[in-house]
């Protein structure tokens, strides 16, 4: 029976243990990528409902892209904030915390902006009379509540 020296049999399982953390590492890239585009392609519909004489159009909810009609020349701005989850090292624990989302728009004859003027906040004169989609990024905050605030003068 040969004798073995004590380093050999850890160096063989601490072998084996890399192999199968390089193994389950090459495999992150692609399960992240298609969580990321599960959760990034769950569009949400609100329309947006202005009366007249109404200024402004408050939501609430999950909802990830907001629809509504324009007219060429109206000033707009949209105002959006949504949950998201903090990871708090000392503690240990996760917190939910309000954070402004990044607003942008889609209208009429390719139109779109995404630029904005503070955190969580958009304004622009619309270029033509039709319907605009308004959405955010990150969209890692899709599905989660928040608040948005579309005006138009």
């Amino acid at each position: 029976m040969a004798m073995r020296a004590a380093g050999d049999v850890p160096r063989r399982a601490g072998w084996h243990r890399r192999a199968t953390l390089a193994a389950a590492l090459a495999l992150v890239p692609a399960l992240s990528t298609s969580a990321l585009a599960k959760s990034c392609s769950r569009e949400v519909a609100a329309q947006i409902r202005l009366t007249v004489g109404q200024a402004c159009w408050t939501y609430r909810g999950p909802a990830t892209l907001f629809i509504g009609k324009f007219s060429s020349g109206q000033a707009i701005s949209a105002q959006m904030t949504g949950e998201a989850t903090d990871y708090d090292p000392r503690s240990g624990r996760a917190a939910t915390v309000s954070r402004p989302r990044d607003p942008n728009v889609e209208g009429p004859g390719g139109f779109f902006y995404g630029v904005p003027d503070g955190p969580g906040l958009l304004t622009f004169v619309a270029p033509a009379t039709g319907t605009y989609r308004f959405s955010f990024s990150p969209c890692a905050m899709w599905g989660a509540p928040g608040a948005v605030r579309i005006c138009a003068r």
